[in-house]
C-alpha cells in the first residue's frame, strides 16, 4: 500500500506545480488573436478596409502581419502593455524579427496599412469584448474583431 501511494502522491504534487507556473494574461478581453476589420484615419475621417491583417497581441508581445493578402506587407512585431489605470495599450519598438541580430526597424509607411503612424503608438481603449475591439490613437480608430 505504502508504495503505491507515494507515487501518487508525487504525480499530484507535480500537476499541481506546473498548473501554478502558467502565465496569465495582463488583460485576457484584449490579448488573443484579431483580425484588423478596417481603420479610420483622424486627419482625414478616411475609411480604409483591411484585408487579410491580424494582430496578436499575447503577454508583453504584439505582432501585425498580413496572411495571405493581396498587399504582402511585410510582418512586424514590437513590445506590448497594457495600462488598467487609464485604459490605454501601447505598442513599442515595432521591428522585424527574422533573427534578433537582423531585426530592423519599421519605417512609417510599412507601418500604415496596419492603422499605425509610429512605431510607438498609444491606443485608447474604446470597447472591448469577447467578439470585438476599438482602439483609437491619434493617428487612427482600429475596429477588429476577434477570432
Amino acid at each position: 500500500m505504502k508504495h503505491i501511494i507515494y507515487p501518487i502522491i508525487c504525480l499530484l504534487t507535480t500537476v499541481l506545480v506546473l498548473v501554478g507556473c502558467q502565465k496569465e494574461p495582463i488583460n485576457p478581453d484584449i490579448e488573443g488573436h484579431w483580425q484588423l476589420l478596417e481603420f479610420t484615419t483622424q486627419s482625414d475621417n478616411q475609411v480604409h478596409k483591411c484585408e487579410r491583417i491580424y494582430y496578436s497581441i499575447q503577454l508583453w508581445v504584439v505582432e501585425v502581419a498580413e496572411k495571405q493578402g493581396p498587399l504582402e506587407l511585410t510582418p512586424f512585431r514590437g513590445r506590448y502593455s497594457y495600462d488598467e489605470a487609464s485604459n490605454t495599450i501601447t505598442m513599442t519598438d515595432m521591428s522585424t524579427y527574422d533573427v534578433p541580430e537582423s531585426s530592423v526597424p519599421a519605417e512609417v509607411w510599412q507601418l500604415e496599412p496596419y492603422g499605425l503612424n509610429s512605431v510607438n503608438t498609444t491606443f485608447n481603449v474604446i470597447s472591448v469584448d469577447s467578439h470585438s475591439m476599438t482602439l483609437e490613437s491619434d493617428y487612427a480608430i482600429l475596429k477588429f474583431k476577434k477570432f
